[in-house]
């Protein structure tokens, strides 16, 4: 894991309750180089098994296709990505894990960072605890966009966090168990 990360990125993670992941977009696969407890405890993998890895070792048979394609296609063009995507803890158990990946920038356009944000989908019932989610997801990206440690000028971009309901939440869901 690099020394040179961003102690504003190191407190969001350790302060959070919610899943969070750091990737390097500039080393080969881009693998996972930070995660907070919160990823450990919902994925069942620990930090041994998980730092290295590309985030690919969540996926598994019935990883859908054109979820997987959606965030390819937004790293190619450097944009944040939302997609619901079905991953596998550790003991094998599917998930639908609704991703935001935000990309971090330094000075020249050139992608620093990705924090990925995970979500375990909630059923209606649960939609709160979604609400929760994004809320605190918001609190600490906008303070890590504040923040004076990262050699940046383009913000991670939050709006489109704020606006997502939980009637999209259970549409995106569908779409995916269709086309499962």
């Amino acid at each position: 894991m690099p020394l040179d990360i961003p102690s504003t990125i190191r407190d969001f993670f350790t302060e959070s309750q919610i899943p969070l992941s750091l990737t390097d977009p500039n080393a080969p696969d881009e693998p996972l180089i930070l995660a907070n407890e919160a990823f450990y405890r919902m994925t069942g993998y620990a930090a041994a098994e998980a730092l290295g890895q590309n985030c690919r070792f969540m996926q598994g048979k019935d990883t859908q296709r054109t979820s997987r394609n959606t965030i390819k296609g937004d790293f190619a063009a450097n944009r944040d990505t939302k997609v619901l995507i079905r991953n596998y803890r550790k003991t094998g158990e599917a998930f639908d894990n609704y991703l935001f990946i935000f990309t971090i920038f330094d000075g020249t356009d050139k992608p620093l960072y990705r924090i990925g944000s995970q979500f375990e989908i909630p059923e209606s019932a649960r939609a709160k605890a979604f609400e929760a989610h994004a809320a605190d997801l918001l609190k600490g990206l906008n303070a890590v966009n504040e923040s004076g440690d990262i050699a940046q000028h383009q913000l991670i971009e939050t709006g489109e966090l704020t606006g997502i309901s939980v009637k999209t939440l259970l549409m995106a869901r569908l779409e995916n168990l269709r086309s499962s």
